[in-house]
This record gives structure tokens, sequence and C-alpha cells, in this order.
């Protein structure tokens, strides 16, 4: 039998509200227990209701609002309720503790409530992605890609090309059944056509896919430049804290130190990495190779340097993305410029990154995980063998027919219909304890 589960579903911490999640078959005869009453006179209005809590000596811990949910109506699909009390550390510990003594309940595991509603059928695995990305989404860029997922709106697209898929399958299916009756030319120039339009749709998602997963983990920008140039002193500006080490002494920075960016809703992680020089010292170089990796792995890169021709005694081949500035513009010298120290041209700076990150925008992407991008590839696999099988001088639609079973199977990855038990560890390690 299916154990019923408990757990804080805010933060462990003094707030106004603290809510109580409690899920699994014997929900209700848990809320009887700690407010010492017959609860079945509200619990199929799903409405609030003020009690009392007690703990089991019949000691009042709280009054609180409880409101529960049916078998098959809930967020779980199982019998659910929700305990709101007073958000005191106190009141949470002592109403815990209670819940914890009573024999038939635990403690929910990280993400356990909806890993039952994904068991259940309440959520798809795609749908547990898009909401694990919300929960963990500080900008509105994230928040818009992580509800577009949540909501259903990406698996609309990857149904329109199974739909599509399967059409086609079932026209070759019959046209093998029925041979003899079959126009040839005809149904080799739908299947083209179809198999050339899907493959142009995945190629445009596989392309956008940089930047989805960007606005996952946030888009990196690289600060590099020789020692002494101002790197550290520019991203304390950007922090508006002191996050970097800043000395005179040359090789001061070694570790790339990471500022998280919150520009406009556009989620950024600057990277303040080693002065680039050559060096004699050991674990100087490795900090210049490590830069040099990063930099070059980049979305942008910010390099101070007072000539474009300086970039290649930093080991840097020009980029378009890339924006140069002159260091410590405070100092007399050409424009463009900018000083760490006063301020000078961030403005200017930040609206640079932010324009050349928007001329990379797509127009929408169906996949932002890795896990996508292998289904999208193997898609790819897929079609390629479909376009050389069609080019036979003898055309086998019973190979054509298995390699699209093979792309139809890979949607229903993408849509979380399959596979699932292998990304469930990685998913729900993710998770708060309460969700």
């Amino acid at each position: 039998m299916t154990k019923t589960i408990f757990a804080l579903a805010t933060p462990d911490s003094v707030s106004a509200i603290g809510i109580i999640r409690i899920s699994g078959p014997k929900t209700f005869n848990a809320l009887s227990i700690i407010c010492d009453c017959d609860l079945s006179s509200f619990i199929k209005k799903r409405e609030f209701s003020l009690k009392k809590i007690y703990s089991q000596d019949k000691k009042l811990l709280d009054e609180a609002l409880i409101v529960c949910f049916e078998q098959n109506k809930s967020f779980t699909s199982e019998k659910m309720a929700e305990i709101h009390i007073h958000g005191s550390i106190i009141v949470i510990k002592t109403v815990l503790d209670t819940l914890g003594k009573i024999p038939f309940l635990r403690e929910a595991l990280p993400g356990e409530f909806t890993q039952r509603a994904l068991k259940n059928n309440k959520l798809t695995l795609t749908q547990v992605e898009g909401l694990a990305d919300l929960m963990n989404a500080e900008t509105e860029y994230q928040q818009k890609q992580a509800l577009d997922i949540y909501t259903g709106s990406s698996n609309k697209k990857v149904q329109e090309w199974k739909n599509i898929v399967i059409k086609l399958l079932s026209i070759i299916e019959a046209s093998i059944d029925f041979y003899d009756e079959v126009d040839d030319f005809g149904l080799i120039k739908n299947i083209n056509k179809t198999i050339l339009i899907l493959e142009k749709d995945l190629l445009k998602e596989k392309k956008a896919f940089s930047f989805s997963e960007s606005i996952r983990s946030g888009f990196t920008v690289a600060i590099v430049g020789k020692p002494n140039s101002g790197k550290s002193t520019l991203i304390n500006k950007l922090a508006k804290r002191s996050v970097a080490i800043t000395s005179k002494l040359s090789g001061t920075t070694r570790d790339i130190i990471e500022l998280r960016y919150n520009l406009d809703g556009i989620p950024i992680v600057f990277l303040d990495t080693a002065g680039i020089r050559k060096s004699k010292n050991k674990i100087e170089k490795i900090g210049i190779e490590n830069t040099l990796k990063r930099a070059n792995e980049a979305n942008l890169r910010i390099i101070l340097s007072d000539t474009q021709s300086d970039l290649s005694s930093l080991g840097l081949s020009k980029s378009s993305t890339d924006i140069i500035l002159r260091p410590k513009g405070d100092l007399k010298g050409p424009e463009p410029s900018i000083s760490g120290k006063t301020g000078k041209g961030i403005e200017e700076l930040l609206y640079l990154i932010k324009e050349k990150l928007a001329k990379t925008t797509p127009q929408s992407s169906v996949i932002n995980r890795t896990r996508h991008l292998k289904r999208v590839n193997v898609c790819l696999d897929y079609i390629n063998n479909v376009k050389e099988f069609i080019s036979d001088d003898e055309i086998e639609l019973e190979l054509i027919a298995n390699e699209l079973r093979g792309i139809i199977i890979n949607f229903d990855g993408l849509l979380g219909l399959v596979d699932t038990e292998r990304v469930l560890g990685e998913i729900f390690s993710n998770f708060c304890i309460g969700k």
C-alpha cells in the first residue's frame, strides 16, 4: 500500500504562514488525529476551514486553516491536504514533530509529491522538467521558458511532428499490404516532401538549443585581458560588492570567479578570469589555460585591451560577439573604454551585451536539455537513413517504415511518454522536500 507522506512546502524560516502538505490514502485519518475531531463535514467541500491543531498529549499547538482534496482532485491525484499554520519556527517544528509521531505517516523525499503526480499521470515528464525549471527561475526569460514547457506549449509542436510521421507511416504500411495498387512515384514524392519538412524543423530546433540551454543556466560572459587590466575591479563594480580580490600584484586572480546577474530579465553569468600572460608558475599557467578554455566557450567575451592587435598576444581569435574596450577608462585615452573604478562605460556595456544576445535569439525552441538534444539527433539520423533508402534503385518500404517507427519512439521520449526512469533521479534531485 502507498505510504502517506507529509512535508513542509514553504521555506523553513520565519514567515507569516507556513504550509504543510499531506498526501496519501490516510491523509484524512492524520488530520482527524491532529485536529482531534471529525472532519467529514468539510472534507468534500474543498474549502478552507479553521481548526485547532493538537499534539499527541492534547497540547494546543496552533490554529490553522485546512483545505482537503479528494482522490483524483489533487496535485498528486491522491487524497491530499494542506495545513496553513503561523510561520514561526517553533510552531512549524512542533506540528511537523506531531505528524512524524503518527505511525502511518512518513516525511516526504525531495520531489516526492511531484513524482507521485507523474506516476498517477497528472503530469508528463516534460511538465515535471518545466516545473523544476520554474522553481529555479531567477529571471523573466527563465520564467517564460519554464512556463512554456510546464503548460505544454512546447509539447504541442512535438505532437504535431509525431502525428505527421504516424500519418506517413500508415500510408506506407497500407501501401505494403496493397502494393499492386500503389502509385510508386506519388508515394516516394510524399515521403520525400514530408521528411524534408521535418528535417528542416528539427535542424531549426537544434540550432536554438544552445540559446535555450543558456536561458536555463545563464549566458556566460567572460571578462578577458592581461594582468592588472581591471577585470576584477569591473566584476566587483557589476556585483556592487567585493567578489574578487584586487591587487596591483600580477597574477592575483587564478581561479575563475562567477557572478550571476539579472540583465533586464536575461540571466547572465559573468566570469572573472586569470590575466593572460606568459608564466613559469605552474598554478598560474593552469589558471590561464582554464581562462582560454572558458573564454572560447563563452557566449560573449568582454576583452579589456588597448588595441585590437592585442588579441593575438592574448591567444584569442576575433569573434563577431566580442566587445573590445580600453581598460581603466578613468584615465585619458581613446574610446570606447570602461572603468570598474568609477563605473564609466558600464551602462553602455550592459546595453551592448543585451543587443548582441538579442541578435542570437531564436524564434522558438522545443529542446532545452541534453536529453532532448540526443533525441533530436537520433531522429535526424533516422531521417538521413530514409533519404538514403528513397534514393536507392530498389526502394524497400519496410525499411523506411522501420525508420519512421524509430522517429515516433524518440518523439515519445521528447514528450516524456517513454524512458522516464532513466532521468527521474537527475530531475528530482533538484526538487525541494515539499514539492
